[in-house]
């Protein structure tokens, strides 16, 4: 269910946006293709690649949505121990509506992010909040290189035995606007 609001809340910004409605920016939809490195809480450090799509309402302000994978593997307690702690699958998916908001210098545009969305970690999905900063360098008119480093923060298991996760991802990719 929550896949699908997310994905016809993208699909209505792509369907309803022009280039008119970006207040003059000519520059409006924006996609970044990433690969990383996705640090799971008290897990390995894994490969991670995704794909983020942002609407840029000004210079400043992007509305937009992102899905990423990884693993959260638990190799060498495996190896020493001969037990698995967690339990389920070790591949992880992380999707989520996010809000970016630019602070530009020059041609460099630092920003910082904020979204809501869902992370499935060994056969549980939680509800998360991601918090991020990043930096876009301009390589062409339409092209950015673009670095980010995410927090993506939510609680697992119940009761007195919760805790709070904070999986970084650090992603480099690409970006390329759209007219």
């Amino acid at each position: 269910m929550k896949k699908t609001i997310l994905l016809l809340m993208i699909g209505q910004a792509v369907l309803f946006a022009h280039a008119a409605s970006a207040q003059g920016v000519s520059r409006v939809h924006e996609f970044f293709p990433f690969a990383g490195l996705y640090a799971a809480d008290r897990f390995q450090n894994s490969f991670s690649a995704g794909f983020r799509y942002e609407f840029h309402f000004d210079d400043k302000l992007a509305l937009g949505a992102s899905v990423g994978f990884a693993r959260a593997s638990q190799d060498y307690y495996q190896k020493v121990l001969r037990v698995s702690p967690e339990q389920g699958s070790a591949s992880v998916v992380f999707y989520n509506g996010r809000l970016t908001h630019a602070f530009p210098i020059g041609k460099v545009i630092p920003y910082a992010v904020f979204g809501m969305g869902v992370t499935k970690q060994h056969s549980e999905s939680n509800f998360t909040f991601t918090l991020g900063l990043g930096t876009k360098f301009p390589i062409g008119k339409r092209t950015y290189v673009r670095y980010e480093i995410n927090d993506h923060l939510f609680s697992s298991g119940q009761g007195i035995t919760a805790w709070t996760n904070n999986n970084l991802e650090f992603a480099l990719g690409l970006s390329f606007f759209l007219q």
